[in-house]
């Protein structure tokens, strides 16, 4: 135990404190290079790059030695005693000259490790978009807060109106509780946003490994600009550049070659071998020594494994199988994903046009019932529903605003554009053409 505490005292702290001012670009950054799913996701990486290497060791050279040694003794009953001691050494060189399982073998490690490649990459671009994610919830909280607290002091002005015309017996008291109930409201709800601010900031500290308690501004970023290409353009496009439907691709192609693996196997393979040692014995009376050596080639031939091989085969055929209906099953939720996003841009699109000029209407609206309540021409009623629909609208804007500028850049993710130039740089790989699959587009 005292052991386990001296090493997490070495360890480096988990979370570090958030800067005051926080951009996208940074948050980007920091989550790139201190995420625990991306880490992983590289170690697969390393471990899958073994994988080549190890399919080439079954050529080369293999190197054996043993040594042993033995004492024994008999005597009579004269006690004439007899001992005799011996050693054995050898050294063993073998090599295999031809193994035709090795070419498929090597190929598809090289596959696997392009699989663990593109995981990476999936991996990058997913954790960007999380990030891009908590971000806009904390920019979008932030929005609110202020909505709140403009339509809170618009509720004081109310109630103080309220109660300036109850001194001078121009309305009457109901006005003023009213509009304090609309006021406690509003109360309640600053405080709701207020924390729930809090809850996202703490979100989006979590995941680019900051101290959960740290405070700290979002910063408005640029505008995402919106696809213009076709829906159909769109899904295509998604099926060439998607790296989790190219490395289902990848699979089905290591699939074929872990099948000509396994047909390979019935085929001869020729092995070499040299080996050399010495016998010493020594006895009461005399000393031996004799050194031998052996040399030849060995031709293997697969004649009957008792159908094991061909229960690999058959297994290997359905692998093949389920890998292509893995891969039209994820081409068609690929298509599902890009038209969901695409018409969720659309969609908000024209929501924000309609939105904004919602809260022009309603900002005019409550300018005029209130000045019509001044004059008694309205009653308090009025007033209030029109600081609750301005309020409403303005909340359903800012909401539908930063819903919007997350949709553009999922209907970026789901084709592969989103951080392209990012991923590719984090990734620091470049994806290689796989057999039978057109060449990934313009990057």
């Amino acid at each position: 135990m005292a052991a386990a505490a001296e090493a997490a005292e070495t360890l480096p702290p988990l979370a570090d404190p958030a800067p005051s001012r926080l951009t996208l670009d940074q948050a980007y950054d920091r989550a790139l290079a201190t995420d625990q799913s991306i880490a992983l996701a590289l170690q697969t990486v390393v471990q899958a790059d073994l994988q080549p290497a190890r399919a080439l060791t079954r050529l080369t050279p293999r190197l054996n030695g043993s040594l042993s040694a033995d004492h024994n003794g008999s005597g009579n009953d004269g006690f004439d005693f007899d001992r005799a001691t011996g050693g054995r050494t050898r050294l063993s060189l073998s090599k295999q000259l031809f193994d035709p399982t090795v070419g498929p073998a090597y190929r598809a490690g090289l596959l696997s490790a392009q699989e663990s490649r593109l995981d990476y990459r999936a991996t990058i671009r997913d954790t960007a978009l999380a990030v891009a994610s908590a971000y806009y919830a904390v920019l979008r909280q932030q929005a609110l807060v202020s909505v709140s607290k403009e339509s809170l002091r618009l509720a004081e002005g109310q109630k103080n109106l309220a109660e300036q015309l109850l001194a001078v017996g121009e309305v009457i008291r109901t006005d003023v509780l009213t509009a304090d109930v609309t006021l406690q409201r509003g109360k309640r709800t600053l405080v709701e946003v207020e924390n729930t601010l809090k809850y996202t900031r703490t979100q989006l500290a979590n995941i680019l490994n900051f101290d959960p308690g740290s405070s700290f501004e979002v910063v408005e970023p640029k505008g995402y600009e919106i696809a213009s290409q076709s829906l159909p353009d769109l899904r295509a496009r998604a099926r060439r550049q998607r790296d989790d439907l190219q490395r289902l691709l990848t699979a089905l192609v290591r699939r074929g070659e872990n099948f000509n693996e396994t047909r390979a196997s019935y085929q001869p393979s020729v092995s070499a071998s040299v080996s050399a040692g010495r016998n010493i014995n020594n006895n009461s009376t005399s000393t031996e020594g004799q050194t031998d050596y052996s040399a030849g080639v060995s031709v293997s031939i697969p004649l009957f494994s008792g159908g094991e091989k061909a229960l690999d085969l058959k297994r290997d055929e359905v692998e093949i199988a389920k890998a292509k209906l893995n891969y039209e099953r994820a081409a068609k939720q690929s298509d599902e994903e890009v038209t969901a996003a695409w018409l969720e841009t659309r969609t908000l699109e024209q929501t924000l046009v309609s939105l904004r000029a919602e809260v022009k209407s309603a900002e005019e609206n409550y300018s005029l019932i209130q000045q019509q309540y001044r004059l008694g021409e309205s009653k308090s009623l009025d007033v209030l529903q029109a600081l609750t629909d301005l309020n409403t609208s303005r909340t359903d804007l800012t909401v539908s605003l930063y819903q919007f500028q997350l949709a553009t850049r999922e209907l970026a993710a789901r084709t592969a554009d989103f951080e392209r130039s990012r991923v590719e740089k984090a990734a620091a790989l470049v994806r290689p053409p796989v057999p039978g699959q057109e060449p990934a587009g313009d990057k």
